[in-house]
């Protein structure tokens, strides 16, 4: 399963195994194993190889709670299912013949907990692979202390049948995490259409708000046939550069440079503003340092024309704000980073 949410389609958050409480199971299986180890050793050769044995286990044990990813990653799934045979093996070749105490087996319920995590992680043909590794072992062992290869297949073919188990409730445990996983990322993109369409709604309002606002009064007067003076009629072209100016730079549309930009051109100053998305993929606050570039260069501006446009998204420069009057031209860019620098034209 693959998801841009792969976080949330890890099946060790459905079963809790990246929680503090998995944790502390695996601490708890490092901390049986050591206390099987030393209170079960009469006839052992050496406890401390045993306890290596144990490390090697509560590591893999550490590794399937904390590994992320679904399924396990196939290096880890082969690590920790290895550390089942590898862990029998050593154990064995230190237990006596025959065995002093049934706690000496311990790494065959330890194996059978890896495998079957391993299956439930989505890795089932490995913990197979390993539990089968682990009753070869066993032969081999039985074999070799002359007991019989089938003494050794017999005190371990029973570990099948809880891994049997454990596939069975992983199919099922599988499929039907798919689905949530599934439900929960359909409600996720619900849940962003509807943000987007409420959004999109309240925008909406604000600028049906804010026409009402700027025309209503002069199409009022409009519509009642009078006839408009000149500063009337100048501010009906200030208003048709202002409703402009939102269709085609809603990025830059802030109430200053809105402001702004309607004092320059009552200054005679020509106002271009253009809009390509550049600033919708960044921090809010770079867009603030945009738009004050902007409000700074209408402010200075006394004649001539400023041009301000928001590049595409992905350049290294989000905005250029050129300057022209019959003096001199000034051309302002401002970086990813806020940064402000003037290059020549």
């Amino acid at each position: 399963m693959t998801d841009s949410s792969d976080g949330d389609r890890d099946v060790r958050a459905f079963l809790g195994m990246n929680t503090t409480s998995a944790y502390g199971v695996a601490a708890t299986f490092l901390g049986t194993y050591s206390l099987m180890n030393f209170t079960a050793s009469d006839g052992v050769h050496s406890v401390w190889v045993v306890q290596a044995a144990v490390i090697l286990v509560s590591f893999a044990a550490f590794a399937l709670v904390a590994v992320p990813g679904d399924p396990l990653g196939a290096g880890w799934a082969a690590a920790i299912s290895a550390a089942a045979p590898v862990a029998t093996a050593v154990v064995l070749s230190q237990v006596p013949v025959p065995v002093a105490n049934g706690l000496q087996t311990w790494p065959l319920s330890a194996a059978v907990a890896l495998c079957g995590f391993v299956t439930v992680r989505g890795r089932t043909a490995l913990g197979w692979a390993a539990m089968v590794a682990v009753v070869a072992v066993c032969a081999v062992w039985a074999a070799a202390t002359e007991q019989g290869a089938m003494a050794g297949v017999a005190m371990s073919v029973i570990s099948f049948a809880p891994l049997v188990m454990a596939t069975f409730f992983a199919l099922t445990f599988r499929s039907t995490a798919a689905a949530v996983f599934e439900l929960r990322a359909q409600s996720r993109r619900r849940a962003a259409e509807d943000a987007a369409t409420s959004a999109g709604l309240e925008e909406r309002d604000r600028q049906l708000e804010q026409l009402d606002v700027l025309a209503r009064p002069l199409l009022e007067k409009i519509a009642r046939g009078s006839v408009l003076d000149t500063a009337e009629r100048q501010a009906c072209g200030l208003l048709e550069a202002t409703l402009r100016d939102r269709l085609r730079a809603p990025g830059l549309m802030t109430d200053d440079v809105a402001a702004q930009a309607r004092a320059a051109r009552a200054r005679g100053v020509q106002v271009v503003l253009l809009d390509d998305g550049g600033l919708a993929v960044v921090h809010p606050t770079i867009s603030e340092r945009v738009s004050a570039a902007v409000s700074d260069a209408l402010r200075g501006a006394v004649g001539g024309v400023v041009t301000a446009r928001i590049l595409p998204p992905g350049r290294a420069k989000v905005a250029s704000i050129l300057v022209s009057d019959s003096s001199e031209d000034v051309r302002i860019e401002v970086d990813a980073d806020g940064r402000q620098s003037v290059v020549a034209p």
